[in-house]
């Protein structure tokens, strides 16, 4: 039987943009759905944290505390799109190992 072996790299950068597309969907609506009961956002954690640690007044709109925000939302979807290809990878695997069989 001549089977035709898929190429895994297309279902692995699938699952890493769906991945980081999830992570990031997740923690921006943490954010604004819990902003209430934990009485503030990030953005107001980052300058509050930027004001006791480096001794900076900053407030939340101003462009380091927005900086500063995007890499740590660019860190969660590194952590996102790192699950997605690991979900993707045994995905494929599993359903490589059902045609096998």
């Amino acid at each position: 039987m001549n089977k035709k072996r898929r190429n895994p790299k297309r279902y692995l950068i699938l699952g890493a943009i769906v991945g980081a597309l999830f992570g990031l969907s997740v923690s921006i609506s943490m954010d604004f759905l819990y902003s209430d009961v934990l009485q503030g956002t990030w953005r107001e954690a980052i300058a509050s944290d930027l004001n006791n640690l480096l001794s900076l007044s900053v407030q939340p709109g101003s462009i380091i505390v927005i900086a500063v925000y995007i890499v740590i939302l660019l860190v969660l979807a590194l952590f996102g799109a790192c699950m997605g290809v690991l979900f993707a990878f045994i995905l494929y695997r599993f359903f490589t190992f059902l045609e096998a069989h």
